[in-house]
């Protein structure tokens, strides 16, 4: 079998996740549900934590439902899900209406569609696992600056309620489409590629069960890195717009101050994606130890930026900030992905890339709830800022004591 046929699922899986990573883009929402509502920050934001711990639950739904059923039976479910629950959020009347409806239904649906149509697309190159990786992942992280001009523009024209309506018609038909062309590889193409990788060392010589892997050191120090970086991205990332609005408000109208705060958050989204494809071939290339290193090393340089920004109202610093923490962020999640094949093995894949993404429930529970309790009490993002740098230390500490597990059993 060709590369170039395999290249067509690869096609379609990031295409798929570019629409998934549009659960990113929540910071949009924020300001309609609060003028209409008035909720506080601190409210709209734990709606993102909810979402990514469903996201987190349908990560592990998948890794249990999809290697028993297919590929396909999962997909269909986040489909019929993820319409569920954006329809159901266009009906908002209360706080624990759309904690359920857009938090746990469509954060679930992208999880167990995330985790499936990534574990699947996987399979087709077993033998290039950072850079596979991290190109799938781009197409995620690239999600919010994708469809954040078109979510927006729905948002002027139509009102929130009509938008969560229309998205949750598209996302449910685009991902029944996907269920009909995504599946597993051939058995005698997927052997030669694992056996291919393994002698050149790019996936680990064995495959760690998940009960294995939850013994070893080498996984809850690398869970402890990715919280550090992940409390601190989310937060940023849940707010992005709102902090940038803080900024800009200073020099423009309300509105204006909105759509250019959007723009900035795309800036985020464009370098999430870059960053995982470029940390995709950096774990190739240079190993793993380098990754991490460069990936804490930046997520400091980026909180010191937003925090001189935020005190200088300087907008163009701050972008810088979320350039660089896009790359980041997006780094992580790459590094998420290659660590579980190159560390525990690709057999298990599904289920043990569930385990990990978990560290979402963690890192979402602390970041944006943190941001949004520190934006009420003090009326700036500065002390938020100045938090996450510190967490950003302790990343780079914990970077230093990661290793691959041994390799026996």
């Amino acid at each position: 079998m060709k590369n170039k046929f395999r290249l067509g699922y690869g096609i379609t899986g990031f295409i798929l996740l570019i629409f998934l990573g549009m659960i990113y883009a929540w910071s949009i929402f924020i300001k309609p549900l609060e003028m209409e509502f008035g909720w506080l920050r601190s409210q709209t934001s734990l709606i993102f934590t909810i979402s990514m711990i469903g996201f987190c639950v349908g990560n592990l739904a998948a890794g249990q439902i999809t290697p028993k059923t297919s590929p396909r039976v999962s997909i269909l479910i986040a489909a019929v899900v993820i319409g569920i629950g954006f329809i159901a959020s266009s009906f908002t009347s209360s706080l624990p209406w759309i904690y359920i409806s857009y938090g746990v239904a469509c954060g679930f649906a992208v999880g167990i569609g995330a985790n499936t149509i990534l574990s699947t697309t996987l399979k087709w190159f077993a033998d290039r696992q950072g850079v596979a990786s991290g190109a799938l992942l781009m197409g995620f992280g690239f999600g919010s600056m994708a469809l954040s001009p078109f979510v927006t523009m729905l948002l002027n024209n139509i009102g929130w309620r009509k938008t969560f309506f229309v998205l949750g018609i598209i996302f449910s038909v685009l991902l029944v489409i996907g269920a009909m062309i995504i599946k597993n590889p051939p058995k005698e193409f997927s052997d030669a590629l694992v056996e291919k990788a393994r002698k050149n060392n790019v996936i680990s010589s064995r495959d760690f069960e998940t009960k294995e892997m939850l013994h070893s050191s080498s996984f809850w120090l690398f869970m402890v890195w990715i919280v550090l970086i992940g409390a601190g991205s989310l937060a940023l990332i849940s707010n992005a717009v709102p902090a940038a609005s803080d900024i800009l408000v200073v020099t423009m109208g309300e509105a204006e101050a909105v759509m250019a705060a959007t723009a900035a958050m795309g800036m985020i989204s464009t370098f999430n994606g870059l960053g995982r494809l470029a940390f995709g071939v950096i774990w190739d290339k240079k190993g793993y130890k380098v990754s991490l290193f460069i990936i804490s090393a930046a997520y400091g340089i980026s909180m010191a930026a937003c925090a001189a920004a935020t005190m200088m109202l300087n907008i163009s610093l701050l972008v810088v900030g979320f350039i660089i923490l896009g790359m980041t962020y997006g780094g992580s999640m790459s590094a998420t992905s290659a660590m579980i094949g190159s560390f525990f093995g690709t057999k298990y894949y599904s289920i043990n890339y569930a385990c990990a993404t978990c560290n979402l429930i963690v890192a979402a529970s602390i970041g944006p709830t943190l941001i949004g309790w520190l934006r009420t009490s003090s009326g700036s993002y500065l002390s938020s800022f100045l938090v996450i740098l510190g967490l950003s230390i302790c990343a780079l500490a914990c970077s230093f004591f990661i290793w691959k597990p041994e390799k026996s059993a």
